[in-house]
C-alpha cells in the first residue's frame, strides 16, 4: 500500500448493518421548517449553518420534532442562476434522534427539486433516486437513499413554500461502514493515479454510467464519487447523477471536449484494464435487468411516459451487452491507463 493511500485514510471502518433510515423503500412524511428566505440567499463561499426543525410524522399519526441546522451544499445547483432551491445538508444531533427513524444518523445530504415550484423538477429528483437504487441492484457496494415528501415552511413569514419529493443520500462514513471499507479523504477534483484504483469496480461503475448516460464524473479526477480503500485498491462509489439521460434534465449537458450532442448519447469512460473479466461485470447487470425493470414498474411516483421512456432507454443498453461480442463496441473505446 502506498504512503499516499495511508495519509489519506480517515479510520478503519468495521462492518456494519444498513441504519433503519435506509432499511425501508417507503417515503417519510415530513415538514421542514427554517428561515428559508435566508438559506436560499446563503450560497455564496462558506455557507453558514441555519437552525431549523424536521417533524417525522409517522403513520400512527403522532409526530416526532427534532432540531437540525441546515446549510446550503452542492456545485451547480447551489448556484441561484441555475436552481431557484439548493440541495441541503441537513445536521441531526445523534443523542437527540434516538427511537426515531433517524437513529444513528448526523449529517445527510437532502437532494430537492432544483425548481420546486414546476412538477417537471420533481420527477427529475424521483429520476435521480430511481437510479441510486438502480445501482444498488448490481452491487452493495453503493450509496443507500430514502424518499422523502416534504412539506417546505419558512419561518421568517409563517409561509408554507411547497411539498415535494426529495430524498436523503446516506453519509460516506455510513456507506463505508458497511461495506467494510475504509473512507479516503480525496477531495473532489484531486488527480490520482489510475493504477491505484480497483480495476473491477472502476470498469463497474464506468458500464453504470454508460448506462444511464453520465459522463458528469471521473474516478481518477475524483469527481462525483466516493473513494474507499478495499484489499489495498481504491473503490470508487459514484453518485450524483442528476446530468444523466437517464434523468435528462433541461440544463444537463455533456461533460466538455466529448464527441457526443446530448446526455442521452452514451459515452463509453471506463480505462483499458489489461486482463480485467468484463464478461462477469455485464452478466451481473444481465442479472439485474429484472429486478430494474420491477423497481421501475412498481414505483407510483414516476409519471407514466417518463416510467416508459427510461425503460425504453434501459432497453437500449441491455440490447447492447446482451452478449460478450456487442459489448466490445463500447468497451473497445475504454481510455488507455497513463503510463
Amino acid at each position: 500500500m502506498s504512503a499516499l493511500l495511508l495519509a489519506l485514510v480517515v479510520a478503519a471502518t468495521p462492518q456494519a448493518a444498513p441504519a433503519s433510515l435506509f432499511s425501508n423503500d417507503e417515503p417519510l412524511k415530513l415538514t421542514l421548517t427554517a428561515d428559508l428566505s435566508a438559506l436560499e440567499h446563503d450560497r455564496r463561499g462558506k455557507p453558514s449553518e441555519h437552525p431549523g426543525t424536521l417533524v417525522w410524522h409517522r403513520e400512527g399519526g403522532d409526530s416526532v420534532r427534532l432540531d437540525v441546522r441546515l446549510r446550503t451544499r452542492g456545485h451547480f445547483r447551489r448556484d441561484p442562476a441555475n436552481c431557484s432551491f439548493p440541495p441541503l445538508r441537513v445536521d441531526l444531533k445523534k443523542a437527540k434522534v434516538d427511537g426515531t427513524v433517524f437513529q444513528g444518523q448526523n449529517k445527510l445530504k437532502l437532494v430537492v427539486p432544483c425548481k420546486p415550484n414546476l412538477t417537471a423538477y420533481e420527477q427529475y429528483v424521483l429520476r435521480e433516486y430511481l437510479l441510486y437504487r438502480v445501482y444498488s441492484t448490481v452491487t452493495d457496494m453503493s450509496f443507500k437513499v430514502r424518499l422523502a415528501h416534504i412539506s417546505f415552511h419558512d419561518s421568517s413569514d409563517g409561509k408554507d413554500l411547497f411539498t415535494r419529493f426529495a430524498f436523503f443520500i446516506e453519509s460516506d462514513a455510513a456507506m463505508a461502514a458497511r461495506v467494510q471499507g475504509r473512507l479516503l479523504d480525496i477531495p473532489d477534483g484531486k488527480i490520482i493515479r489510475a493504477n491505484v484504483l480497483s480495476p473491477a469496480v472502476s470498469t463497474r461503475v464506468a458500464v453504470f454510467e454508460y448506462m444511464i448516460g453520465n459522463t458528469d464524473w471521473a474516478d481518477a479526477r475524483i469527481h462525483n464519487v466516493a473513494s474507499l480503500l478495499v484489499a489495498s485498491r481504491v473503490a470508487s462509489v459514484p453518485y450524483d447523477f442528476d446530468f444523466s439521460g437517464a434523468v435528462q434534465a433541461p440544463y444537463a449537458t455533456p461533460a466538455p471536449g466529448l464527441p457526443i450532442a446530448n446526455v442521452r448519447q452514451r459515452y463509453y469512460q471506463g480505462w483499458c484494464w489489461p486482463g480485467q473479466d468484463t464478461d462477469a461485470i455485464l452478466a451481473a447487470f444481465r442479472a439485474a435487468q429484472p429486478r430494474i425493470e420491477e423497481l421501475y414498474r412498481t414505483f407510483p411516483y414516476l409519471d407514466e411516459r417518463v416510467r416508459n421512456e427510461t425503460l425504453a432507454y434501459f432497453a437500449q443498453f441491455f440490447k447492447t451487452i446482451a452478449t460478450p461480442a456487442r459489448a466490445r463496441h463500447f468497451l473497445g473505446e475504454c481510455h488507455k491507463l497513463p503510463g
